[in-house]
């Protein structure tokens, strides 16, 4: 920012005062979410492989503000079936659930139905989602 001031000789001056422009800080940016492999198999074909970091969230509606629970690979367990038109993979984790729906449609597939819920045991509250829409649609042996 520059600041000029032209003076004419003979002419009373004042310099005006400067003013301050006051930035938001940024909000501290929230920890990487972990990245897990899941997997549904029928024997020895996998038929679901997906590769995501999950994150829920849910409006608190007692502290009027978004809770955000990050979900732990590590701790979760996997499950689910393999058909030939529609594939479930289901994630639990302690506190919740996560299922996935997805539907082959020749020549693409895509998830059909996902469907969440989590309780969070410090407060006693208990949320639950489900989403019945076309997404993440692509192309078979593609992701």
């Amino acid at each position: 920012m520059i600041n000029t001031t032209t003076i004419h000789p003979g002419t009373p001056t004042t310099i005006p005062s400067t003013t301050m422009t006051v930035r938001p800080t940024p909000a501290p940016r929230p920890s990487p979410i972990p990245t897990g492999i899941y997997t549904v198999s029928n024997g020895n074909r996998t038929c679901i492989k997906a590769v995501m970091g999950l994150q829920l969230m849910a409006q608190n509606t007692q502290k009027k503000q978004m809770e955000y629970m990050a979900v732990n690979p590590n701790a979760t367990e996997t499950s689910g079936s393999c058909g030939t038109v529609q594939s479930e993979l289901n994630i639990t984790f302690s506190g919740g659930f996560i299922n996935f729906t997805f539907v082959k449609q020749a020549p693409t597939y895509y998830v059909s139905k996902i469907e969440a819920r989590l309780q969070l045991s410090s407060e006693g509250m208990l949320y639950y989602a489900a989403i019945d829409k076309k997404l993440f649609t692509t192309k078979l042996g593609n992701s």
